[in-house]
């Protein structure tokens, strides 16, 4: 079982203060169409200068349960028979509890990217990333019951058992809101530095290169540190 909690814009972005210093200097009010012009590079160049924005942060909680039988298989009167020998089951459940970060990589964004038409404005971001920032084993918690002749399992096993949870939280990831939260936090961040450069709250749209169904997920998904 999957328990995922929701942290929603969990990292603001500290260099909103250093954009809107910035633009503060080049707002648009009264100011004619070559400081509109000077605005949009100021615009570009402090978004860009954010890098990483992380928007969203979800607590994943999963117990990995593995089970392992030795058997003994052969052949009697022409059939291939498999017998679990007496005595040699091991189980194992291991509580494994990560933390996906998700962020916008502003480095990206282009001139192109960012198209005013009249007092409008629209602000095309980059697709969102994904990061497991990090997996760990609840070991106070992890639960085990050995056969008679079976060993505990050792730490190459559990560590094996570590990876196969970190996958299927990834998997389990493109189930939730991750995605459409972190487009939803960036927008309500992106927004007010337009503001601070002169435009109109409503005038300002953020967009995104395109949407993302669970068959791309993986695409989201970097390395995980």
């Amino acid at each position: 079982m999957n328990i995922i909690k929701e942290n929603a814009l969990v990292i603001y972005c500290l260099c909103l203060l250093c954009v809107t210093a910035a633009c503060g200097n080049h707002k648009t009010g009264n100011a004619p169409n070559t400081d509109k012009k000077d605005t949009m590079e100021v615009l570009v160049t402090n978004i860009s200068a954010c890098s990483r924005l992380y928007t969203a942060q979800y607590d994943v909680r999963k117990i990995m349960i593995y089970t392992d039988t030795t058997t003994i298989s052969g052949n009697f009167l022409n059939h291939h028979v498999k017998v679990a020998l007496p005595l040699s089951d091991r189980k194992i459940a291991i509580p494994i509890s990560a933390t996906a970060k998700a962020f916008i990589d502003l480095g990206k964004i282009k001139r192109e990217n960012i198209i005013k038409r009249g007092d409008r404005l629209e602000i095309i971001l980059p697709d969102p990333e994904i990061m497991l920032t990090s997996t760990r084993i609840d070991h106070k918690s992890v639960k085990q019951k050995v056969g008679l002749f079976r060993h505990d399992f050792t730490d190459e096993e559990m560590s094996s058992l570590q990876g196969k949870g970190r996958n299927e939280i990834i998997e389990s990831l493109s189930k939730t809101n991750i995605v459409t939260d972190a487009r939803q936090n960036a927008a309500r961040l992106i927004v007010p530095i337009a503001v601070q450069c002169g435009f109109k709250e409503e005038n300002v749209m953020v967009t995104f290169r395109k949407d993302f169904h669970p068959g791309n997920f993986n695409t989201l998904i970097r390395q995980l540190k």
